[in-house]
């Protein structure tokens, strides 16, 4: 797990190696064992360090996971020089892969998955990222073809963000260190969309000119400017076989072996462990292949569920050396500001807090990898909005969806009703965050709405949605766009912050694509979530905790925003700073300046306000 960053400017003139200096000053905290440049000017070969040709640099901040040797530093270099690569990840069947390269007759220097991903793209070309079973983000220039291929992994664990003008492109782990690029210019289509949402979907950014790479695709830059991005990965097989016992047993091996290859490591390895049956499953396998580990809970005064007795009874069952925090409610304000400020995107998820105690935790005890079970809801059917959380969702989701569209097509274009009969990705969009009228406040016209709409419908549009069962849209949607834009941009950032290597098992690519092959109904069954997954998990944590009622990775918002009411509307009021906003800031105000008390969903309204004021104020250092 590192910091990547790197420039090519389309033309004669030579990178400003400064400004590459700084974009990896602002990477620090992902990596704190080594940093190093590699660069090259075409116009004056006396002067080349490395890279021959192509007025290309790329630079790397490494945390040391794999292979802790000086050899195994970044950016690393293949065949005497014809490839540079900086890596951000780990590829975690690069034994496998190193076997099967070593018999094909390449040579390898060090123990490193790093010198794996060369080498493979030495053997394959671009299809190399096909075999690859990991998380990753990573830039490779290629000497021969006078090319910069870079490449995300299939579930976008790992975040890759680009800047492109038209006389270079800037690339980074974190779009903050693109800002002498961007100049920490807000995009006001994507401060919509996040009030929307409570995140930015999809390849834009919060800044202007800065893209996202989405998973499952690569990036190939020449020097003359020409750029090509291509999907090399999606889901191409659903619901195509039985759930029968050999079904299930493949299922079991993979999730086994998922965890095996995630505990390769030659520094210690802990777990997250929130009381839920998916954070829970990760124990209990990690438990069996590894000495007594590691795992931390985390607990918040004022919650209607406290998760830290669910945890401690997996640790007690499996031996961990077990650790927990509860947080109170002033704790808690200082914790979300100190995480805020380590967000590269505004982020309204109250997890965020527990990610960065968790991350804290472990980072103290010397910990340097941390397993977690994100991702068990999107694999495997948890998320209550599939079920049908209220009778009207329930009534929603049970019409056809030739009949839904029908309806949608009658509504105005620019109401959330309409949007969300219209299109599944917006349905599932609003149901996971964000609020609606904020949006139209910010947007202030009919028309401006409808425009948002339809941008947001394109952008978010899931392949072969209308092939599949619904429960599988809407999965698709949460797998393609809320699991890395949200989910895992969070952890990544979380985990980063205290410079922990995150990994997310039950996110591993043969584990998907086999969840992804049973019938719908083995995932959600009635009113039941993850009905396949907790029966899996039954043996090994009992059948008592893994049908517990779900309690989330959350904190309780509307406690927190009345006990801290001067703190959320002061964010409020504030808005008006930043550019674009003062009229929208002078609707939210009169909203919350009378109530005496503040319900969910006002709590809700005021806590995306105040994220994405303080995360602002930390951007731009006024904090």
């Amino acid at each position: 797990m590192c910091g990547i960053a790197g420039i090519i400017r389309f033309g004669d003139a030579p990178v400003d190696l400064d400004k590459l200096r700084g974009m990896l000053g602002k990477l620090v905290h992902r990596g704190r064992d080594s940093f190093g440049i590699a660069y090259g000017s075409a116009r004056n070969q006396a002067e080349r360090t490395f890279i021959s040709a192509g007025e290309v640099a790329l630079g790397h901040r490494r945390l040391s996971i794999i292979d802790l040797s000086m050899a195994a530093s970044q950016p690393m270099q293949y065949d005497d020089g014809r490839l540079w690569l900086v890596f951000n990840g780990e590829i975690y069947n690069y034994l496998e892969l190193r076997s099967e390269l070593v018999t094909s007759g390449y040579l390898f220097k060090t123990g490193s998955d790093t010198e794996v991903v060369l080498a493979a793209y030495r053997c394959w070309g671009k299809q190399c990222v096909e075999r690859f079973n990991g998380m990753f983000a990573f830039a490779l220039w290629d000497e021969a073809a006078q090319v910069l291929f870079c490449a995300r992994d299939h579930f976008g664990i790992k975040p890759f963000y680009y800047y492109r003008s038209e006389s270079l492109l800037a690339f980074a782990s974190e779009s903050k260190a693109l800002s002498m690029f961007h100049g920490n210019a807000l995009d006001a289509q994507s401060i919509a969309a996040y009030l929307l949402g409570s995140y930015v979907p999809g390849s834009s950014s919060i800044f202007q000119g800065v893209r996202k790479l989405l998973p499952g695709h690569t990036m190939s830059v020449k020097p003359s400017g020409e750029t090509v991005v291509s999907r090399y990965w999606r889901m191409s097989r659903y619901a195509d076989q039985a759930d029968d016992r050999p079904a299930r047993q493949k299922l079991k091996e993979n999730l086994e072996h998922a965890v095996k290859r995630q505990l390769r490591s030659d520094v210690p390895v802990g777990a997250l462990l929130s009381g839920g049956v998916d954070s829970g499953m990760v124990v209990a396998l990690a438990s069996r292949m590894t000495q007594a580990m590691d795992t931390y809970s985390v607990g918040f005064e004022g919650h209607a569920v406290n998760e830290l007795p669910a945890a401690a009874y997996v640790a007690k069952r499996f031996g961990t050396r077990h650790h927990e925090m509860l947080v109170d409610n002033t704790s808690a304000m200082a914790y979300l500001d100190i995480a805020l400020s380590h967000l590269t995107e505004p982020i309204a998820d109250t997890a965020i807090i527990p990610s960065y105690l968790l991350s804290r935790m472990a980072s103290e005890d010397g910990v340097k990898v941390l397993l977690s079970g994100t991702g068990g809801d999107e694999v495997f059917g948890g998320y209550g909005r599939y079920v049908g959380s209220s009778l009207k969702r329930r009534v929603f989701t049970k019409l056809p969806a030739f009949f839904r569209q029908a309806i949608g097509r009658l509504l105005p274009t620019d109401s959330k009703l309409g949007a969300r009969f219209s299109n599944t990705s917006l349905d599932m969009l609003f149901v996971t965050g964000g609020n609606f009228e904020l949006c139209q406040d910010m947007l202030g016209s009919s028309t401006a709405m409808s425009g948002l709409l339809a941008q947001m419908a394109d952008a978010l549009r899931v392949p072969d949605a209308l092939a599949v069962p619904l429960l599988y849209q809407q999965m698709l949607f949460d797998l393609y766009f809320y699991l890395p834009d949200e989910i895992l941009l969070l952890f990544d950032q979380m985990s980063m912050a205290n410079t922990i290597e995150g990994r997310v098992p039950l996110i591993d690519v043969d584990v998907v694509q086999t969840a992804y092959r049973f019938p719908p109904r083995s995932h959600v069954c009635g009113s039941r979530t993850k009905v396949l997954f907790r029966e899996i998990a039954e043996e090994q944590l009992g059948h008592e905790h893994v049908w517990r009622k779900k309690s989330g990775f959350s904190g309780p918002v509307a406690w927190w925003v009345n006990k801290n009411r001067g703190q959320f509307v002061d964010a409020v009021k504030s808005i008006a700073d930043i550019p674009g906003l003062g009229p929208f800031a002078a609707v939210c105000q009169s909203r919350w300046a009378r109530s005496a008390e503040i319900g969910e969903s006002s709590a809700q309204a005021l806590f995306l306000l105040y994220c994405l004021r303080r995360w602002y104020d930390h951007t731009l250092g006024n904090a």
